[in-house]
């Protein structure tokens, strides 16, 4: 009998000792959201049939969402098992529940689920861990996706949208799409033999919930964090709690309204993304052809080189066929038709190829493509709701639009910064001007452009009327420029103030509009009213020249009942100092978009005068790789984090008990 005791004894201690468990860890030290701080163990006996995927044991995964659960709130407010999908708890052939097992397979996954050291190889956990153990926690790991049968509706809806991922800018390869085919036909061969395997169920449904995520998130946010890349992104967007907006839409069996809930509503983004469509057709039927360098072309030219122009204009729809007479030729036909492409591109429309043009007929259809999709990411980053009324600056465009219900009721051109000192991305609220205003020239203009003027010209000063003062103080003392030797001021011991009085030689003007900032940008007049007549109008230190500042001063006061056009001239031409507060303050937005299309239908680019563009798109393909994601049962022992759980771990008898265990052993290591 005491023999027997201890043999059952020994039995038990092995089946304990054989029990195992891996944590959730994200091994990334930079990240803060990391959960290397707080590890999800759990309790779980080790099940065969583990589906390795393309023979090595890997989940390819999209690497924008290491911060989802931080951008979108957690999954606690959360009741258990919130989702209602269609799952058939079903016997199998040898009598078993297909959903508890499918279930059981998931717990032992979502516990190994692991990631490759940095240290040894750069890669990055993209889904999150924690949203699919919170997921699944909160619906006691009951599958969404699949039945004993096979896919559900849901699931069926899901791989259709993935699919159609490039209709949107993706690619639909980020989204596990070719994972997810794989697996589905080794799921049907193996029904087909009457040989359903839970395990590769389990791994459907974690691919498939996966891409919910990662899609859900980069339709809605975008695939790249605006703020951490330089983009020079200052717009806030309020956030979205996107977990419950998945959850809402699975409930309601709406996952065919996924892209429709999710994707911008604006009609800039809406016709970008018709724009894409066009484009990618236009590739599909060929692309367009360079045209060669050479001299300029232009009306009653000859030669082959127009034919390649010709062809080229027809492959973008800026020249409509059939040719009528020779194609060698340059005729009205084509001379209109590189004007219209002139116009589409911002450039001097004068129907004449010259190298400005040339340059822009021959930037590529797959770049073009890849320019929509990086301003199709732009809009993503911007708030649904701009207002009824706003002002819009497009400084890739160099124009000032008000827009009023979504309808542009007046343009004016504007100067905006140079390359070096371009404007930056923002969004604040104009709510006062200045008539006749001084010019408190920033310190750093002072240094790069007026000192190196002083220096040439002792006059220079007194010439464009700018006073100087000791210090930046409220009460400074006003300094005679002459005291000073200016021969010994350097950039590191120049310590003055220099204020510009108002007058017509004032680089801001007759009038200036405040929306405060912590960049000192600003709306504001000009006397050099001949820059306006450039084509392209990058020459201001940042701030913004408006073309006609009393027609958008009178439209801004027009609320005002002591405010009317003549009054506000009489006004400016009092050569008085005035500030006027607006009586309903306007947002104002300033943007940069390198492709647009307007309400008639036709698509707009520009230059990419600052390289944001550039820089995006670096951004935007190092997101789009695919890293891999290693579960802990193949991944080697080197990359697995585990641990032996104490004797007072709990047995996965209910989900609630396995929620509150891992709670309070979070702090464990």
């Amino acid at each position: 009998m005491r023999l027997a005791a201890i043999l059952f004894i020994l039995l038990e201690s092995i089946f304990l000792l054989s029990s195992n468990c891996y944590a959730l860890v994200l091994n990334d030290p930079v990240e803060k959201y990391s959960l290397s701080r707080c590890l999800f163990p759990f309790f779980s006996k080790e099940l065969d049939g583990h589906c390795n995927l393309a023979g090595n044991g890997m989940i390819h995964t999209p690497p924008f969402l290491t911060q989802l659960n931080h951008s979108f709130g957690p999954f606690d407010n959360y009741t258990q098992n919130p989702t209602n999908a269609p799952v058939q708890h079903t016997e199998t052939h040898n009598g078993s529940n297909f959903t508890d097992n499918v279930s059981e397979r998931l717990r032992s996954r979502l516990a190994s689920l692991t990631v490759k050291n940095k240290k040894e190889i750069k890669t990055h956990l993209i889904c999150n861990p924690a949203l699919l153990l919170n997921f699944y926690l909160h619906r006691e790991v009951e599958p969404v996706w699949v039945t004993e049968d096979g896919l559900n509706t849901q699931a069926e809806v899901l791989i259709e949208t993935i699919r159609k991922a490039d209709l949107e800018g993706f690619d639909s390869k980020t989204y596990h799409r070719d994972d997810i085919f794989t697996l589905l036909t080794d799921i049907e061969h193996s029904r087909t033999m009457d040989m359903s395997d839970p395990a590769k169920f389990a791994e459907f449904e974690l691919l498939l919930t996966d891409a919910l995520f990662s899609y859900g998130f980069n339709l809605s946010e975008g695939i790249v964090e605006p703020y951490s890349n330089n983009f020079d992104w200052h717009i806030k967007k309020p956030k979205k709690d996107l977990s419950k907006i998945l959850q809402a839409v699975l409930n309601d069996d709406r996952l065919e309204e996924l892209v429709d809930t999710l994707q911008p509503r604006h009609s800039g983004y809406l016709r970008l993304k018709s724009a894409l469509l066009k484009y990618q057709n236009i590739k599909k039927s060929g692309s367009w052809q360079k045209v060669s360098a050479g001299s300029k072309m232009l009306k009653g030219d000859a030669g082959k080189r127009i034919v390649a122009l010709r062809l080229r204009l027809i492959a973008s729809r800026d020249l409509e066929g059939p040719i009528n007479g020779s194609q060698e030729y340059f005729d009205e036909a084509l001379e209109n038709g590189v004007k219209r492409f002139q116009a589409r591109q911002g450039l001097k429309v004068d129907g004449i190829v010259g190298s400005n043009t040339l340059a822009a007929l021959n930037v590529s259809l797959e770049d073009r493509i890849q320019q929509i999709k990086l301003n199709m990411e732009r809009w993503r980053w911007l708030p649904q709701d701009l207002g009824e009324r706003y002002i819009l600056v497009n400084t890739a465009n160099f124009l000032l639009h008000v827009i009023e219900n979504e309808q542009t009721v007046k343009t004016i051109r504007v100067i905006v910064g140079k390359k070096k000192r371009p404007t930056p991305i923002l969004s604040r609220k104009i709510t006062y001007l200045e008539l006749n205003p001084y010019w408190n020239i920033p310190h750093k203009i002072a240094l790069n452009d007026i000192l190196p003027c002083i220096k040439k010209d002792p006059d220079y000063l007194t010439d464009k009327g700018i006073r100087i003062f000791e210090n930046w103080t409220e009460d400074a003392k006003e300094l005679n420029p002459e005291s000073i030797d200016w021969d010994g001021i350097e950039k590191d011991n120049f310590i003055y103030k220099l204020r510009q009085d108002p007058k017509s030689s004032n680089a801001l003007g007759r009038v200036k509009f405040m929306f405060p900032n912590e960049f000192s940008i600003y709306l504001h007049d000009t006397p050099a009213r001949e820059l306006f007549n450039k084509t392209k109008r990058a020459f201001s230190s940042g701030c913004i020249r408006v073309e006609k500042p009393v027609e958008l001063a009178a439209y801004l006061l027009s609320d005002s009942p002591k405010w009317n056009l003549p009054v506000l001239i009489a006004a400016v031409n009092s050569k008085k100092t005035k500030a006027i507060s607006l009586p309903d303050p306007i947002n104002i937005l300033i943007l940069y978009w390198t492709a647009w299309v307007d309400k008639d239908g036709t698509t707009h680019f520009r230059e990419d005068i600052y390289g944001r563009d550039r820089q995006l798109n670096i951004a935007f393909n190092d997101k789009a790789t695919s890293p891999e994601v290693l579960y802990g049962k193949n991944s080697g022992e080197k990359y697995v984090l585990s641990r032996n759980l104490s004797k007072s771990n709990p047995p996965i008898t209910h989900m609630n008990t396995l929620g509150s265990w891992v709670v309070n052993n979070a702090s464990i290591r």
